[in-house]
């Protein structure tokens, strides 16, 4: 080999090596830049799984958020958390509730956006959330399909969705999907012990009721009609059935479906020998239908059944009855209503005023409001 080839040969290696060496470091360079992404990423995001197994990439520290929930439990979990103050919009069924405006005043000025049958898209975006989390209310194929269909539209904008399910769209409803509705909002809001605590201070009053009454004889559990004001009765597919059966231990007169109306002569045919009356459509008393009233069912035509011939009618408030923070409060009424000989320590009017004292942190003034409204009279019509 020549002297003039030797030293073009040199000068192509040394060529190269420089080439591969920029490459190297541009690489280097990129696989740092990604690396620092990532981090930063995971500094500022997080991933949580909700109740229909989807991965949704959230704010870590999430300070605006809407609540699609009927039932007003979410809101009322960040009030004993002290966040309700990061909730900028809601639906219409929450502005409306006469309890939470008073344990939630500041809900008056909380942006309403529809219902989950008709969000308004617009207005929702205006608030600019983080994150809007659903409590879904899935019993068939035509809500299943509405809730999907808000995802895609959020989804569409931008905007993170957490579906979180209603107790009885399970087809075996359970208390335990209501702790992991709480166990998942602690993920969302960086509070996985006080959800723990939460579960704990309300799943106490569940063990107390059910230790009480797990013994009695199925021979010797009473037939317990669920009427829900105005004209329904609930049916074993409910959460409320649940409680009933499974913690307070008496037997739902009925033996399938969810929300069923009822009439005078399907009631004096179920012949109950106890009543409860669920606060749907207003607060009804017992002294109510002992005396034969019309509160959009007229009680003086079912007189002769053995719950009111018995005296065995206890009745819950507008909240207490329904899967959310006030429901072990229902279960104490129910249980005494059915047990009283079972529970003669305990009254559950003083357990509500612990409840709101030491979960809602309500002053005396605030607290005889939250009573009142516990007993809302509504519209039974």
């Amino acid at each position: 080999m020549n002297i003039r080839a030797l030293i073009i040969l040199l000068l192509c290696g040394a060529l190269i090596g420089m080439l591969c060496g920029c490459t190297t470091q541009e690489k280097e360079a990129i696989d740092t830049k990604e690396q620092v992404g990532n981090k930063v990423e995971m500094e500022n995001y997080k991933v949580v799984k909700d109740m229909w197994g989807r991965d949704v990439k959230i704010k870590n520290n999430v300070e605006r958020v809407a609540l699609i929930d009927f039932t007003g439990t979410y809101i009322k979990v960040l009030k004993i958390w002290d966040m309700d103050d990061r909730v900028v919009a809601v639906d219409h069924s929450q502005k409306k509730n006469e309890f939470l405006r008073v344990i939630c005043p500041r809900i008056e000025n909380i942006v309403d956006v529809g219902s989950s049958k008709e969000i308004n898209y617009e207005t929702l975006a205006s608030t600019k959330p983080d994150v809007v989390i659903i409590r879904a209310f899935v019993t068939n194929k035509e809500r299943e399909d509405r809730y999907k269909d808000m995802i895609q539209k959020l989804d569409e904008m931008n905007i993170p969705v957490v579906i979180l399910l209603h107790p009885t769209s399970f087809d075996k409803p359970d208390v335990k999907t209501m702790w992991e509705e709480i166990r998942i909002l602690g993920q969302i809001f960086n509070k996985e012990k006080e959800a723990d605590d939460l579960i704990n201070y309300l799943n106490n009053y569940v063990k107390l009721i059910s230790d009480r009454t797990k013994d009695i004889p199925e021979d010797k559990r009473p037939r317990v009609l669920l009427f829900a004001t105005p004209d329904y009765m609930l049916g074993p597919g409910t959460i409320q059935s649940y409680f009933l059966e499974e913690i307070v231990h008496g037997k739902n007169v009925l033996k399938e479906g969810r929300w069923l109306k009822t009439s005078p002569e399907q009631v004096l045919k179920l012949n109950p020998d106890a009543l409860i009356i669920l606060g749907h459509a207003g607060y009804v008393s017992p002294e109510e239908v002992y005396e034969g009233k019309d509160t959009g069912f007229n009680w003086k035509l079912v007189q002769d059944i053995n719950a009111i011939k018995n005296r065995k009618v206890g009745s819950l408030g507008i909240t207490e009855w329904r899967a959310t923070i006030e429901f072990p409060i229902g279960l104490l009424r129910e249980a005494k209503t059915l047990y009283p000989e079972r529970f003669t320590d305990i009254d559950p009017d003083k357990e509500e005023i612990k409840l709101y004292k030491e979960l809602y942190k309500l002053d005396d003034n605030t607290l005889q409001e939250a009573i009142k409204a516990q007993r809302y009279r509504g519209n039974p019509h």
